[in-house]
């Protein structure tokens, strides 16, 4: 009785292997390029959204534009791998992509990052201080890796340092926090500790902001203590353990 089977021959099975072994190695240059290029595109928009991440940005976007890409000559016989240039910026990114067989192949991106973050409603004067209505949310483009100001940041005590003209995002860089206390101010150094409120006048030897610490003296005692900014022209002393 004859016998019948779908299992190919074993010669059958060594041809078929090289031949998937030649066609591994052997795609056509417009395949490994295409390769290349989208692990390439893929690096450069992952390092642009983790910068994104980085400084606040919110729902970001990144648009990218390939220019033309420095080939390597030969074939790539193994998995390419990819890095960021060094010199790499928000709007431009360079991408090496090496792989085995072609040696490197270098890749520049034009590159937009926009996404939501607080900007300026309206023009700021230098020295102005901050209103709700000064600030809203808005999509902008991102052109620096500094930290924007939280969507949830207090604008009670901070004042611009320089003219932000609307739609700037807001950044650190161009904002600070408003003096509540200078330099030679009378102050009223106030402690207070289960229950128990001190109050004494005092002289500010610093200019400082909320929250910041100042040297102050006490005006009974002559003695300098340091203390923190909790109000204009009202300090709070540290206090030891």
């Amino acid at each position: 009785m004859a016998i019948f089977t779908n299992r190919p021959p074993a010669a059958l099975w060594r041809t078929a292997g090289l031949l998937l072994a030649s066609a591994g190695s052997l795609l056509s240059p417009a395949a490994q390029a295409a390769t290349a290029t989208e692990l390439a595109q893929q690096s450069a928009q992952q390092w642009l959204l983790q910068q994104a991440a980085a400084s606040g940005l919110r729902a970001p976007q990144v648009r990218l534009q390939a220019l033309p890409a420095r080939l390597a000559p030969g074939s790539c016989l193994g998995k390419p791998v990819a890095e960021i240039g060094s010199d790499s910026q928000l709007g431009r990114v360079r991408v090496r992509v090496r792989c085995q067989g072609a040696g490197e192949i270098g890749y520049l991106f034009r590159a937009e990052v926009s996404g939501l973050a607080l900007a300026a409603a309206r023009d700021i004067a230098p020295g102005q201080a901050l209103s709700t209505a000064d600030v809203s949310e808005q999509r902008v483009t991102l052109r620096s890796p500094q930290s924007l100001l939280a969507a949830d940041a207090a604008l009670d005590g901070l004042r611009s340092k320089t003219l932000i003209r609307q739609g700037t995002p807001l950044r650190g860089l161009l904002l600070e926090t408003a003096p509540l206390v200078k330099r030679g101010m009378a102050v009223a150094i106030v402690a207070q500790q289960e229950g128990i409120r001190v109050e004494v006048a005092g002289t500010a030897l610093e200019t400082a902001g909320k929250d910041e610490w100042v040297r102050v003296k006490n005006g009974n005692s002559g003695k300098v203590i340091r203390a923190r900014v909790i109000d204009t022209g009202v300090v709070s002393p540290e206090i030891s353990q």
